[in-house]
């Protein structure tokens, strides 16, 4: 009896398996695969929200630059290009006159956390980046508006105003939005001395303020409060 069609049947069904074998092999790798797209959907689908306004707040440099185009115009003592604006006084003897509707100083101080050896921090309440910003939005709104409204200077006081338009851009580019209502600093009179007066008081007033934001925006940029 030959043993050819036994030995056949015997590759035939070798064949077959192998066959099966691999058609399993790649039934498997496909339910494989999909199971693993399927379960980055639905991590995906389950995943927390990523929580609004996390990404960090930088606005230094503008706010750097600020306070070098104030500082200028203090160290000339008024003494600008075009003309002096503090002629017939000496500014530096005027008091300074700040804002008297925001509490930048105040809510903008590091946690006491953050910084206990602080000896001017007396909050005891954790850091809120959202009134921060609050204030700090209201304190750069009220200048624009007052270094606008001053129409004798323009051109001297052209840096300062471009340089608090820019900071008032980098916050609203990059930071939380938090914008609140605050009232109208009316300050200019008509008259040419008390108003060149005024605006020496504003500006020293402008350029401690100016130093505050500076400290905030850097403590805020660094994130140390997010920590």
């Amino acid at each position: 009896m030959s043993l050819k069609p036994f030995t056949l049947v015997l590759q035939q069904t070798h064949t077959h398996t192998q066959r099966e074998r691999e058609r399993e092999r790649l039934r498997r790798t496909l339910i494989m695969k999909n199971c693993a797209v399927f379960s980055v959907f639905v991590a995906l689908a389950l995943a927390s929200p990523a929580p609004p306004n996390t990404q960090r707040c930088e606005c230094s440099s503008a706010a750097r630059s600020l306070l070098s185009r104030l500082s200028h115009i203090m160290m000339k003592q008024g003494k600008m290009q075009h003309k002096d604006l503090f002629a017939g006084f000496n500014c530096t003897d005027l008091e300074a006159q700040m804002i008297p509707h925001t509490l930048t100083a105040s809510v903008c101080q590091p946690s006491s956390s953050d910084e206990e050896a602080s000896c001017s921090s007396h909050r005891s309440s954790s850091f809120s980046e959202t009134q921060c910003l609050m204030n700090i939005r209201a304190d750069l709104r009220y200048y624009d508006m007052m270094l606008t409204s001053y129409k004798p200077s323009e051109t001297d006081l052209s840096p300062v105003k471009t340089a608090t338009k820019a900071l008032m851009d980098c916050l609203d580019e990059n930071c939380e939005a938090a914008d609140g209502e605050f009232p109208q600093w009316h300050i200019w009179t008509g008259s040419s001395f008390t108003d060149r007066l005024s605006l020496c008081k504003a500006l020293k007033g402008f350029h401690i303020r100016a130093i505050t934001l500076n400290r905030a925006l850097g403590y805020i940029g660094s994130g140390d409060h997010r920590k």
